[in-house]
């Protein structure tokens, strides 16, 4: 499959890659006809710690449920893997452990350990340089050219666009396969940041923070996978929300709306019989 997600670049088409947390939500969105998903990091730690995303999961916890969410589908993978989970030598190991769960893609962030979720104020950053060190570390760690390798920055909200700008392309010099500048704030920026790298380029659309965009609209400025990273959990969250508090009040499960799946549409969601 990773070489599925490299031909689907290389023709020239956008990826629409939906944020997953568990194997449920990967099956779902593949069953829909995605042609890959996207292993949120935020998504994750939510799922199975109940707390935010900042920096408490290791990479075995990580990989773990990136092994269980591939084997729940049939599409490609592209996996948060926060800062490789320390120097040099901790990316090489976490490289061979992803790429060895079956996921096709991983993005390595510029964040200081721990890190935070890429929207949170109070951001701190390695220097360039040393991510730098750690994509090339990825890059001499992967046994295969099609497990691709993505170069994040967090740097647009903290230091501004044009110092992303910059690392994005040190990322991209130092062989990343394609980049991602998290938190980008306008479609003119997005634009830019396409016509001034070498590599293709990633968007984390994140509604109420970056541009509220379309596909069809993100294609047109020339981004090449689209994740939508937090909008499953979001609504997951809510739903769970919304039914606790029916309950709570004395409802029943028929009763909520939107109405729950009855279990043969979810025996059918999971291939199995009531």
């Amino acid at each position: 499959m990773a070489s599925d997600l490299r031909q689907m670049l290389s023709e020239s088409r956008m990826v629409v890659a939906p944020g997953v947390h568990d194997g449920l939500a990967a099956k779902v969105f593949g069953d829909a006809g995605f042609p890959a998903v996207y292993m949120s990091g935020n998504g994750t730690s939510a799922s199975l710690l109940g707390a935010p995303d900042i920096g408490l999961l290791t990479m075995t916890e990580m990989v773990m449920r990136a092994r269980a969410i591939v084997a729940a589908t049939g599409v490609p993978v592209i996996a948060d893997a926060d800062t490789g989970y320390g120097n040099a030598v901790n990316v090489a190991r976490t490289v061979r452990e992803y790429e060895a769960a079956g996921v096709c893609a991983i993005h390595l962030e510029d964040q200081v350990m721990p890190k935070k979720c890429g929207a949170m104020a109070g951001l701190e950053l390695v220097s360039a340089d040393e991510h730098a060190d750690r994509i090339r570390a990825a890059i001499d760690a992967r046994s295969s050219a099609d497990f691709l390798i993505i170069g994040r920055t967090d740097a647009r909200l903290p230091l501004g666009f044009e110092e992303a700008l910059r690392r994005a392309r040190t990322y991209a010099d130092a062989g990343a396969d394609l980049v991602l500048v998290e938190m980008l704030q306008s479609p003119q920026e997005i634009e830019h940041l396409v016509r001034q790298m070498p590599v293709p380029v990633m968007m984390n659309a994140v509604s109420g923070k970056t541009p509220d965009l379309v596909p069809a609209e993100f294609a047109n400025l020339g981004i090449a996978i689209l994740a939508y990273p937090l909008a499953s959990i979001l609504t997951y969250t809510r739903s769970m929300r919304d039914l606790a508090a029916h309950l709570a009040h004395g409802g029943s499960p028929a009763q909520f709306s939107p109405a729950e799946l009855s279990l043969d549409q979810y025996a059918q969601v999971l291939g199995s019989r009531a």
